[in-house]
């Protein structure tokens, strides 16, 4: 039952495009993970003058958090 200005339901996906929704957040999830915290990083390495160090170890952490966040989101399927 749909009510006024209410969306029907979406029919499921079968087929080659399936998956494709959770592979797109997974790679978002990387991306972003690794944007925020290397700019944390770049933030504090600016405001302690030594921004060769933290960049790349913000970075890394944060590709290390957006991993963990993708199995713990995706590995219960």
């Amino acid at each position: 039952m749909t009510g006024r200005g209410s969306l029907p339901p979406r029919p499921a996906q079968d087929g080659p495009g399936a998956g494709s929704g959770a592979g797109w957040t997974a790679v978002s999830y990387l991306l972003g993970g690794m944007a925020v915290y290397g700019g944390i990083g770049w933030a504090i390495g600016h405001w302690v003058w030594h921004s060769a160090l933290f960049f790349p170890l913000g970075m890394v952490v944060g590709l290390a958090l957006a991993t963990v966040l993708i199995i713990i989101s995706f590995g219960r399927s």
